[in-house]
């Protein structure tokens, strides 16, 4: 049975958890027991999970030689075309330029297919420095620069406080200097994705931990306000993990986590927000929910783990508690307080199941 709360909202900061170095090493030497079989096994469903987080809008490029795509966001319609020319002129075969007007750049960084934005705009007159905004809270993973007058060069460090990868100025770029700035910033983009990924990625599961779901969830909040969305945040709770722990080792135990985590993949769409946040907890950000979906994805949970149960011979049987809260998002103050409804919940369903057995 699933537990349900949509009334009053708590505000509550979560900080992440930090592991102790003698906790990182323990976890280590739990994880040097499993068999060289499963060890490749876990890692191919962690390669494959990070397939399912990869970001919006950036492309996976697979082979050297494809062009990188340049999107120009402009209200200016000559801004691409002198763009194309100076990277035609310093390296026609390295880059393609797409173009798009400040209110389509969502929509056009949306489609993908986009490996660096470059905002042709004013910083000045803050509708540049919005955009910037908008495009950076869709698409993370893409690296954005300003170029822009040099009147306007004042603000460029705080366009790269706030996460741009460069401002530069119309009348001191060519296309050689245009082409290395692009450059650099994609794979210096690159490098800090890849240590903020560190950051915010589970290393048992391959979900994102605490601090990745509430960076990420928090995201998602500002765009759900956009389009006053419902949102909906789930909180798992793997059943008696002790007990796997007590009677069967710390090795299996890891292996019903990682096994919980699979279920709730399976369970939730793949434009989900699904974290493990800490012991045996999980929590899941559903975009676009409706009245029904809390109920539907429970009973979605119980088949998961019925036919998981059924088929998958471990020497333990799979018990989740889930617990719901949901908020319309014009009017959610914090994710963190949605996220701490949603745990009350799940304590009640824990609570209905011991009462029951």
């Amino acid at each position: 049975m699933v537990a349900r709360e949509q009334h009053h909202r708590v505000d509550r900061r979560l900080l992440p958890p930090r592991r102790s170095d003698d906790e990182r090493r323990a976890g280590e030497r739990r994880l040097e027991i499993l068999s060289l079989g499963a060890e490749r096994r876990e890692q191919a469903e962690r390669r494959r999970a990070a397939e399912r987080r990869r970001p919006t809008g950036r492309r996976h490029v697979e082979a050297r030689g494809d062009k990188l795509v340049v999107l120009v966001v402009s209200d200016q319609e000559d801004e691409a075309r002198r763009v194309r020319e100076l990277l035609d002129g310093a390296d026609p075969h390295r880059f393609g330029v797409a173009a798009a007007a400040p209110h389509a750049s969502l929509g056009r960084l949306a489609r993908g297919g986009v490996d660096v934005v470059l905002i042709a705009m004013s910083l000045s007159a803050r509708r540049g420095f919005a955009t910037f905004t908008e495009l950076r809270a869709l698409a993370p993973a893409v690296p954005v620069l300003f170029l822009s007058n040099a009147e306007d060069a004042r603000n460029g460090l705080e366009a790269v406080r706030a996460g741009a990868q460069d401002f530069l100025v119309k009348n001191e770029v060519d296309g050689a200097v245009l082409a290395h700035a692009l450059r650099i910033a994609i794979e210096r983009h690159r490098v800090h994705a890849a240590l903020l990924d560190l950051a915010l990625v589970d290393d048992l599961t391959g979900l994102y931990n605490r601090r990745g779901f509430l960076t990420l969830a928090t995201r998602d909040l500002r765009l759900a306000r956009r389009g006053n969305e419902t949102l909906l945040v789930a909180f798992a709770d793997l059943d008696d993990l002790k007990a796997v722990n007590d009677t069967a080792g710390h090795a299996v135990g890891d292996r019903a986590l990682r096994d919980t985590g699979a279920l709730l993949r399976q369970t939730f769409r793949d434009s989900d927000l699904v974290a493990r946040i800490g012991g045996d907890e999980y929590a899941v950000l559903v975009r676009h929910a409706g009245p029904e979906s809390a109920g539907v994805l429970a009973e979605r949970m119980k088949r998961q783990v019925r036919d998981f149960n059924r088929r998958a011979a471990r020497p333990y049987q799979l018990s989740i508690s889930l617990g719901f809260a949901t908020h319309t998002a014009s009017t959610l103050g914090s994710v963190a307080g949605l996220l701490d409804r949603a745990d009350r919940a799940l304590y009640r369903d824990k609570r209905r199941k011991h009462d029951a057995g």
